[in-house]
């Protein structure tokens, strides 16, 4: 089982690399070289609105990947197939929901972000839609561990980003950079339904029914609880980063935070395997523990190296970015917002893989601290008590910590039995 879990990971490792080169295109080299400095601190605060409206999306993807998991660890593929189809109807549901919601919302916030192309808008929110619906088809690929076809998946449809980026950008900058956001999710779809097709060519067995409707109703409104505060906080950081600073600021903010997003070009391959050998395990009420140990060490080694690169070199790194050399200033915070961005995986990392054994009793402390974080980052910025990066990085690096110190003792403590019927 080791043995498979670890050679997983390292086929995933090595195929997505391709995905990550696009990302880092896409990030260090077509935004600052195609998008002008006013809108460059806009992207992120664009991105973590538009998922925050396809929240819904996104906990139905995760609650679908922990039952088909469950299935697939049973053998019963009827039933995985009888799943997917009740759950490509409600996804139809669910896009016609965000559109509806976006057309108001969209431009109120655009216009309090200082973008004005709306078709940046409208392709923003498209390509959150399609990034929190994809999980739904290549989850499956997932749970039923086909690992090699995930890859190809994975692989092609960086390409297809990378030339839809290619040919878009340099007409319409902010408007291209996310259609080739929602290039690849749109990708992922289709390719995940060809390469799912025989491993599902078998006859439906009953799935749905009341029993299973509850656990799946209970598991995602728990989902949905998990991501909504996190995503919430998120949201609240950008839009203060944004509008609370100047521009230049947070547009090194942008420029910067692209090296720290490198430690996830690491740890994602890990994510992607860990969650169904966890549901496995806890299926057959063995101990988590173990994956998340091994990750969360994989992912402070790889922290401590990057940050290290980042202190002797963060300045000339960050000089091979089209006009990265106006940036120069901001190369100090590099090292601090990897280990942010370490602290917050680790967390993850324990979160995913409650969430694949059906326990959801880390909301007791998930939900209060995505609360009152955000909100005291938001008074502190009204109040005038954060007016420069500084400030609010530290407020980013205590709320990273706490996270990570609430995992940390969730981890530490006695692991239940996996939940029936979505108990919390």
């Amino acid at each position: 089982m080791a043995a498979g879990f670890a050679r997983s990971a390292v086929l995933l490792f090595l195929a997505l690399r391709a995905g990550d080169l696009v990302a880092l295109a896409a990030g260090m080299w077509f935004v600052p070289r195609y998008v002008s400095p006013e809108d460059i601190g806009a992207v992120l605060p664009l991105t973590s609105f538009a998922t925050f409206l396809s929240l819904p999306a996104f906990a139905f993807a995760m609650t679908v990947m922990k039952e088909s998991s469950w299935l697939a660890a049973k053998g019963e593929r009827g039933k995985i197939r009888s799943l997917l189809a009740g759950v490509f109807a409600a996804s139809g549901a669910l896009l016609a929901a965000v559109v509806a919601v976006s057309v108001f919302a969209v431009p109120l916030f655009l216009g309090a972000m200082g973008v004005e192309d709306a078709a940046a808008g409208v392709l923003c929110v498209s390509a959150a839609f399609l990034g929190c619906v994809a999980p739904v088809y290549t989850d499956s690929l997932q749970s039923l561990r086909r690992f090699r076809a995930l890859a190809a998946v994975e692989a092609l449809g960086a390409a297809f980003r990378f030339l839809v980026m290619l040919a878009a950008m340099p007409f319409r900058a902010l408007a291209g950079y996310f259609a080739g956001q929602a290039a690849l999710p749109a990708f992922r779809i289709a390719g995940s339904v060809f390469a799912v097709r025989r491993d599902l060519a078998v006859a439906p067995e009953p799935f749905w029914n009341r029993e299973s409707a509850r656990r799946v109703a209970i598991s995602f409104l728990s989902v949905l609880a998990y991501q909504a505060f996190p995503m919430a906080a998120s949201l609240v950081e950008q839009s203060v980063l944004r509008t609370a600073l100047p521009g230049t600021d947070s547009a090194g903010y942008y420029m910067v935070s692209r090296f720290s997003d490198m430690l996830y070009y690491f740890t994602f391959p890990m994510l992607l395997v860990m969650f169904p050998y966890t549901a496995a395990a806890a299926r057959r009420n063995e101990p988590t523990r173990p994956y998340v140990l091994k990750c969360a060490a994989a992912t402070i080694a790889s922290a401590a190296l990057l940050g290290a690169a980042y202190v002797f070199w963060g300045v000339e790194l960050l000089s091979l970015m089209p006009n990265g050399a106006d940036y120069a200033g901001y190369a100090r915070f590099m090292p601090c917002l990897v280990a942010i961005t370490a602290l917050t995986t680790c967390q993850v990392f324990y979160t995913n893989s409650e969430v694949s054994a059906g326990r959801f009793g880390f909301l007791r402390w998930l939900v209060p601290l995505h609360a009152a974080y955000p909100a005291a980052l938001w008074l502190a910025e009204k109040g005038g008590l954060v007016r420069s990066l500084d400030g609010i990085l530290v407020f980013f690096a205590a709320a990273s910590f706490l996270r990570f110190a609430f995992a940390a003792l969730g981890c530490a403590r006695r692991q239940p039995a996996a939940a029936r019927c979505g108990e919390i």
